[in-house]
């Protein structure tokens, strides 16, 4: 009797510190918030390219002139920002030539089509608009806010003036 009593009692022990892991139940799920938190995977920012000084145009920006707006549907207009002008397009399938540099150019229609030389503001608030610009005001790049999809703003070599 008293070796199995010997045996039971063993049992219990065993047992006992079977039940103590560390890593089971409620213990590892209390462990797991005072584990390090994974670090995000970092990837490298692109370097944009210099400016070439080739490609900059000064702007007086304290000068404000009238702002130029467009609100009828397929336009094919050319416009001078002459004193730092804003530029709206308020329709679609317009195609936009801006001479000079602007302060803002903001697209609310779809599909327009604009050639700019130099803007410090471009603000998409349509689809589908395609903005091309040449020329950086005051060797800076421009601002560019994309309120909805599918619209574009690239930098494009300059035309030589004939």
């Amino acid at each position: 009797m008293k070796k199995f009593a010997l045996i039971i009692l063993s049992l219990v022990v065993v047992a006992g510190f079977s039940a103590c892991d560390v890593q089971s139940g409620i213990t590892k799920k209390a462990v797991e918030k005072y584990e390090p938190t994974p670090k995000p995977s970092v990837s490298p920012t692109p370097v944009e390219a210099p400016i070439d000084p080739a490609d900059v145009v000064q702007v007086d920006t304290s000068q404000q002139g009238e702002m130029i707006s467009f609100n009828k549907p397929k336009e094919t207009k050319t416009v001078t920002c002459d004193k730092y002008n804003q530029v709206m397009i308020n329709n679609s399938d317009n195609i936009i030539t801006i001479k000079g540099a602007c302060s803002q150019i903001m697209v609310n229609g779809a599909r327009n089509t604009v050639n700019a030389e130099a803007t410090m503001v471009v603000v998409f608030n349509g689809v589908e608009n395609k903005l091309t610009y040449s020329k950086f005001a005051n060797g800076k790049r421009p601002l560019i806010t994309d309120n909805k999809s599918g619209n574009t703003a690239e930098k494009i070599a300059a035309v030589l003036a004939k």
